[in-house]
């Protein structure tokens, strides 16, 4: 997704599907990709436009596209970042250019955003509640899984290997808890000797998250 990005990277958000959908099929027939050195990646009724060099005349192009369309940018959801210096959010990702340690060759970095992962955790512990204890245990595991298999068919992307582990961590944490409330074990030594990560996934069941990254491409329009 950061194929431009050793330079800046402007993040433009138009105010309407309608100018997303039209401006992308304008950048593309018109071949702005090389002539501006901005590439354009479109999601559903979301983009950013990555800049090698300059952000100004792809801005300028941008607008102009929408005046044809009689549409305006949302100039409170237009920002430019440079992502050499700093990170942007964008289908829930955080973006940024870093250097590898060894090569110290930049790469783009990409992982799940802060505010994915608040949002997956709160529903994992939503799900294993303790007013939840008289529902059947696989119902529980299985409505865990599910969610579970779901944000990681997203989020298992490039640089997600340490988000993987908190949600992992988080996971065993919740349904162990859910299992000693259910089964009236007090102490947490003895929980966690009752119930061990390995008996989670073994004897009840619960989807183990990856922790190295799957797939290596972005899924967007260009």
């Amino acid at each position: 997704m950061l194929g431009y990005s050793a330079g800046l990277t402007a993040d433009f958000r138009f105010m309407h599907p309608k100018g997303i959908s039209c401006g992308a099929r304008i950048w593309q027939r018109r071949q702005l990709r090389g002539k501006l050195q901005a590439h354009l990646v479109r999601y559903a009724d979301d983009f950013v436009v990555m800049c090698r060099k300059d952000v100004e005349e792809p801005l300028k192009v941008i607008r102009h596209v929408l005046e044809r369309l009689d549409l305006n940018l949302n100039e409170a959801k237009t920002h430019t970042v440079d992502a050499t210096k700093a990170s942007f959010n964008f289908l829930g990702f955080t973006l940024r250019m870093s250097r590898g340690i060894r090569t110290g060759k930049p790469y783009p970095h990409v992982c799940p955003a802060d505010k994915s992962l608040k949002k997956i955790k709160a529903k994992l512990t939503a799900m294993t509640g303790r007013e939840l204890t008289p529902i059947p245990l696989e119902t529980i595991v299985g409505n865990v899984n599910r969610s579970l298999r779901g944000w990681v068919s997203y989020f298992h992307y490039r640089n997600s290997s340490q988000v993987m582990e908190k949600v992992k961590t988080h996971t065993e944490q919740r349904l162990r808890k859910h299992l000693m409330k259910r089964h009236k074990v007090k102490d947490r030594g003895i929980g966690e000797g009752r119930f061990p990560s390995v008996e989670l996934y073994r004897r009840y069941g619960l989807y183990k998250v990856p922790t190295a990254a799957g797939w290596k491409s972005a899924h967007a329009s260009v």
